[in-house]
């Protein structure tokens, strides 16, 4: 009876977290602006986004399986770091909607196109209300 119940507990606590993660759905034009703190300035407290998609992939990869050696191979000059306060508007998904394109409308490099990891999008922005 107790393995009965713990096991039923255990699941109604897995639907539930990830309930939470699917209630926020990711479409064009959506913008998000980042609520982490994060400095430019700083490159290990810092939030960013790729120049390419195939970087944010392989970080993506490197992160679900946990190899670090073969998969995530990303040059630091490839990453735009990003303040707390920056927006992005989503374009369009890529990779299986994991990877998301986006418009970054703060900071120098704005009106450019970069790329970001969903979970990071879920992790550390928020989505503003129109």
């Amino acid at each position: 009876m107790k393995i009965t119940l713990i096991a039923l507990s255990t699941m109604l606590l897995i639907l539930d977290v990830n309930s939470e993660n699917n209630e926020t759905v990711i479409e064009e034009g959506q913008t998000w602006a980042l609520e982490k703190r994060s400095t430019k300035f700083s490159p290990t407290n810092s939030k960013v986004l790729y120049y390419f998609s195939i970087d944010a992939f392989n970080t993506y990869q490197a992160r679900k399986f946990n190899d670090w050696d073969q998969f995530s191979i990303v040059d630091g000059r490839n990453l735009v770091r990003l303040n707390k306060g920056d927006r992005i508007k989503i374009i369009k998904p890529k990779h299986q909607e994991e990877i998301y394109e986006v418009e970054l409308l703060d900071g120098f490099e704005k009106n450019k196109k970069y790329y970001v990891i969903k979970e990071d999008l879920f992790l550390d922005f928020s989505l503003m209300e129109i």
